[in-house]
């Protein structure tokens, strides 16, 4: 090979990684049926919200989706289902999800 046949070579290569590490990043796979993917977004007070997958299916009994969400150390989550066992006879189940400031506030019973 001639010196300039090797230096495309090199460039043709060099492109094709840097298109290549640019793709790297994909969305985690679906869950299952009658989810959507939300993308990333930014809250009204300017908090990033990472892209997450939201359960808009049908109730599950006894379970509630948790979606990917960072946890108090910054660790990413991902998205799971969650038993449902009430604390108390008539409390209700509040789902996890982003306060307004971009803070996650995990499912709990009220």
């Amino acid at each position: 090979m001639t010196g300039k046949k090797k230096w495309i070579s090199f460039m043709i290569v060099l492109v094709f990684s840097i298109i290549c590490i640019s793709c790297a990043h994909a969305k985690p796979p679906k869950p299952g049926p009658g989810f959507v993917w939300v993308k990333v977004h930014t809250t009204p007070a300017g908090h990033p919200i990472s892209g997450h997958w939201k359960y808009i299916g049908t109730p599950v009994k006894g379970k509630a989706w948790v979606q990917g969400h960072h946890n108090g150390t910054g660790d990413w989550v991902e998205g799971h289902w969650q038993i449902l066992t009430p604390l108390k006879k008539g409390a209700n189940w509040v789902p996890g999800h982003y306060g307004p400031r971009g803070k996650w506030i995990s499912g709990h019973w009220r």
